[in-house]
């Protein structure tokens, strides 16, 4: 068994498609590119593939990332060759590289940019407590935000904000780009990232 960790972009039309669809997307990928893919156990046996954080609807990302297994060993830049001759447009697989852990279980934070200049950015910085309606497991609740927001700076004519991100904490960046605009913006996830022994932040 080989599990393989697949750094990929997704574009174009894609943005337009839910989390679902675009796991059916990448399934079809990697039938059409013929790779030996591993299928789990049970009366419905589906591919071994998982994504590190699924990606909100009409948002495009830079990097992204998923973990495939494999049923046997085969180079890494003929899984990424095979791969991109099979996929459809608006998804690229930049490069393939042996999975450590799992990425879904490791993502703690992401980077987004807004496609906008605002002038509440201090106001946000500065804030100790940002409460917002927030749906939880318990229901709708007030929630304080501020400590998710990991930072946020302007360069030139767009935003760029790192959230926290993952299973145990996540911020939906549309929440923070209600904050910094008045109106809704192209949003871009940029990188994710996972704590390295040291707990400084490494892509995944």
């Amino acid at each position: 068994m080989m599990r393989v960790r697949l750094r990929f972009s997704k574009s174009e039309t894609l943005r337009f498609i839910g989390h679902l669809d675009f796991l059916r997307v990448f399934q079809q990928t990697i039938r059409r590119a013929e790779l030996p893919a591993a299928f789990s156990q049970g009366f419905n046996p589906h591919l071994q593939i998982s994504f590190a954080l699924p990606l909100p609807l009409g948002m495009e990302s830079v990097n992204d990332y998923a973990d495939l297994t494999l049923e046997k060993e085969i180079p890494l830049n003929e899984i990424t060759e095979k791969l991109n001759a099979a996929a459809p447009n608006g998804l690229t697989i930049k490069n393939a590289y042996p999975a450590e852990n799992k990425a879904a279980s490791v993502v703690c934070a992401a980077d987004y940019s807004l496609q906008a200049a605002s002038n509440k950015l201090e106001e946000v910085l500065q804030a100790r407590e940002i409460f917002v309606a927030k749906k939880t497991k318990k229901g709708i609740r007030n929630t304080d935000i501020r400590p998710d927001i990991l930072s946020i700076e302007s360069c030139g004519d767009f935003i760029l904000i790192r959230l926290s991100a993952g299973s145990a904490r996540f911020l939906n960046p549309q929440t923070v780009s209600e904050l910094l605009l008045d109106e809704k913006k192209t949003i871009t996830r940029l990188e994710l990232f996972q704590q390295n022994e040291n707990g400084e932040l490494v892509t995944l």
